[in-house]
């Protein structure tokens, strides 16, 4: 006796279906792989959906991976009132001029590359001179910054400093100030001090925490470097902000890679 389960599922032959002697429809006639094809589909419809959408998303993946340019030898990160990163071509040079003071072609591929990370952040202060900006007209300047734009741009560059990824970095004044308690003193990079270093004040002590940037021989000699304000502060994050106990190695190379920026 056949099981009523497998009654249900199984088709019905190609026929005319007739009552009381009248053939009410006419079912077209379908060739073997039609029928193959459907009676396929039938019972395997969701594991070859499944099956489609997996091989999808491993293709999509690897092409990404595959067009995605290699990591460079160090990352650098550049915070403050600027948008480098819409000129191509400064930027190639930006970072060919940073990659001249690498210690080492770490990846050993055969070229030193530093990549850079940046984010455009604008101080309160710079947002209300924009706001009163006007041209010669009277008419209020066509600049306007989003506040929250700005604040999203804020708080994704404090999240990649806690990645460990980069420490080197070039800030703004303003964001420098911010920053002081994150920032590691010059005295544990360099055995001397510069008498132009920047102070802050942390924990009731001043200490030496970055050089100005229009202060060094890296932007008096290098005109790639002169798309940033003289006034741009180098520094270095602390260990503990820039992953130091998942990451040393990649923070001992910044911090002498730092060193070498600002001698």
């Amino acid at each position: 006796m056949q099981e009523p389960e497998k009654r249900r599922e199984e088709k019905l032959e190609d026929r005319d279906i007739a009552f009381g002697g009248t053939a009410l429809k006419q079912e077209k006639q379908h060739g073997k792989l039609y029928r193959w094809f459907d009676n396929f589909w039938y019972h395997h419809k969701w594991k070859t959906i499944i099956s489609l959408f997996l091989v999808i998303v491993v293709v999509v993946c690897t092409v990404q991976m595959c067009g995605r340019a290699p990591a460079g030898d160090m990352r650098v990160i550049l915070c403050g009132p600027y948008n480098l990163m819409m000129d191509e071509a400064g930027v190639n040079d930006l970072k060919k001029c940073l990659a001249n003071h690498l210690a080492a072609d770490y990846d050993e591929n055969g070229v030193k590359q530093v990549d850079i990370s940046s984010y455009s952040v604008y101080s309160e202060a710079q947002i209300k001179a924009f706001a009163a900006n006007v041209d010669e007209n009277g008419d209020p300047a066509p600049i306007v910054i989003n506040t929250q734009v700005n604040a999203s741009n804020y708080q994704s560059f404090i999240s990649y400093i806690q990645t460990g990824d980069a420490s080197v970095m070039f800030l703004d004044p303003w964001l420098f100030e911010k920053m002081k308690n994150q920032l590691t003193p010059l005295r544990n990079v360099l055995e001397t001090v510069p008498e132009n270093a920047i102070t802050a004040v942390v924990e009731e002590q001043t200490v030496a925490l970055g050089i100005c940037l229009g202060e060094t021989a890296l932007y008096r000699e290098n005109t790639a470097m002169q798309v940033l304000p003289e006034d741009t502060v180098i520094c270095l994050a602390l260990p503990v902000m820039a992953g130091d106990s998942g990451k040393p190695e990649i923070y001992a190379r910044a911090k002498e890679f730092y060193a070498n920026l600002i001698k």
